[in-house]
């Protein structure tokens, strides 16, 4: 008797590390909500498309390692897209189980804000360089990320000399479609 309680037992438990593990394969083809994100790569662009980050497979573009904002400014909108094996972008997950997040290195220096589900912009906080890593968050962990990102955050501007301020949308006063939220360490966000 003992015996056929530990083989229940021991099935039972494998049944469950199958279950519970199988959110954390990164190569399962799964299609249910446990399903991965992944990227090969990221490009981030600003608001006229000009590339500002690109990196693929671990590795920076070298031409563009490092973004700028000004102390006191924020930056204009910067969109990301993902990039497959072969460097084809597609697009980033559109249900609800993934966000984009990220973590600041020294956030007295820098500061990010959510503008809609996969955009933000850069918020420098007093002069200096940090480093900054973007992920794809799914559920409790980061399907995908990116290495650390240098960011330059270079003298303070009076408000009305920043390029961008913080409710400016391109000829978009109305801010409805632009989440900003701000979070102190690592941010999430959900629409």
């Amino acid at each position: 008797m003992k015996l056929i309680q530990t083989l229940s037992f021991a099935i039972f438990g494998i049944i469950l590390s199958v279950f519970f593990a199988a959110c954390g394969d990164s190569n399962s083809t799964s299609t249910d909500q446990h399903e991965h994100f992944e990227a090969e790569g990221w490009n981030l662009y600003w608001g006229d498309w000009q590339l500002a980050y690109s990196v693929y497979r671990g590795k920076a573009d070298s031409s563009i390692e490092v973004m700028h904002v000004n102390a006191n400014c924020m930056s204009e909108h910067i969109s990301v897209k993902f990039l497959d094996d072969n460097k084809k972008e597609v697009e980033p997950p559109t249900d609800d189980e993934h966000s984009l997040a990220w973590e600041i290195e020294d956030e007295k220096i820098l500061d990010v804000h959510s503008c809609g589900s996969w955009g933000f912009h850069l918020k420098g906080v007093k002069e200096g360089e940090t480093t900054l890593i973007l992920k794809v968050n799914h559920h409790d962990h980061a399907d995908a990320r990116t290495p650390s990102i240098r960011v330059v955050v270079d003298k303070a501007l009076d408000a009305e000399e920043c390029p961008f301020h913080e409710h400016h949308h391109d000829d978009d006063d109305d801010d409805d479609d632009h989440d900003h939220d701000h979070h102190d360490h690592e941010h999430e966000h959900e629409d």
